[in-house]
């Protein structure tokens, strides 16, 4: 009787890994590496540049010249105007050690950030 109880024992234990083997392939085939792709951001100076890119094909392709000046025209003011609306830099919090950072608000600072903004 012991042997039958052994027997029945191993055999459960070997359904067991079997099927936690099979599971566990099953989690690494289906765990995907995500490769993250570059996007291609809308600035300022994409804008810029394509709309330049468009009037110098204009030039070159004397027959669409209207139609891609007046586009690449269009393109670069769109992104001479979105310049100076955007937000050029996001506000961040000043941090040291992991630590955040409070400077008081003194005259000199006030001053000195005074003229940084004029950049």
């Amino acid at each position: 009787m012991p042997g039958k109880y052994e027997k029945e024992i191993e055999e459960i234990i070997d359904r067991d890994e079997r099927r936690a083997r099979r599971t566990e392939r099953v989690r690494t085939v289906t765990r995907r590496v995500t490769v993250p792709r570059p996007r291609l951001a809308l600035s300022s100076g994409n804008l810029m540049a394509a709309g330049i890119a468009l009037i110098v094909v204009g030039f070159v392709l004397k027959s669409l010249f209207v139609l891609l000046g007046s586009v690449g025209a269009l393109l670069f003011v769109a992104g001479y105007i979105m310049y100076f609306t955007r937000s050029r830099q996001q506000p961040y919090e000043k941090r040291w050690r992991g630590e955040v950072v409070n400077f008081q608000d003194s005259w000199s600072n006030r001053f000195r950030r005074f003229f940084n903004k004029r950049r």
